[in-house]
């Protein structure tokens, strides 16, 4: 069972590497040229749901989850679902309908997250309004 688990990971990843590249290409750069990852902010200058995830992520791995929580506290929201995501497909070869529900699920409770937070939070970091922001300049422009 422990082949087939590995297997399946291995297809799957060997399917999957050029979205992942692409996506840890995008962070990299975009950080070091930008220094902003998310589209919404760079664009509009407006926070999306995910703002805060990459930096609480990596708060996450430094083991500091109180502060990975006050980043992004759908941190542990996409733990929990990555965590059920693994189980699912490679120890329990879970039906896809069931996985499509889990990430259903995960997404509907990050948009409740995220309303909450515009709610309670907007204005400190990373709620913030980007104001170098393409929109921003343009507006600039004009004003």
């Amino acid at each position: 069972m422990l082949k087939k688990s590995w297997d399946r990971l291995l297809n799957d990843l060997k399917k999957a590497w050029i979205p992942i590249t692409a996506s840890v290409a995008y962070i990299v750069i975009m950080t070091l040229v930008v220094g902003e990852v998310c589209p919404s902010k760079i664009i509009i200058g407006v926070p999306c749901a995910g703002c805060g995830m990459v930096r609480a992520f990596i708060l996450l791995l430094l083991l500091r989850f109180k502060e990975a929580f006050i980043m992004h506290p759908g941190i542990y929201v996409m733990l929990i679902t990555f965590i059920i995501f693994m189980i699912m497909r490679y120890i329990l070869n879970t039906n896809v309908k069931w996985i499509k529900l889990l990430l259903i699920i995960s997404l509907s409770l990050l948009i409740i997250i995220f309303v909450i937070r515009i709610l309670t939070s907007f204005g400190t970091e990373p709620l913030i309004l980007y104001d170098k922001s393409i929109l921003f300049q343009i507006a600039h422009l004009f004003y």
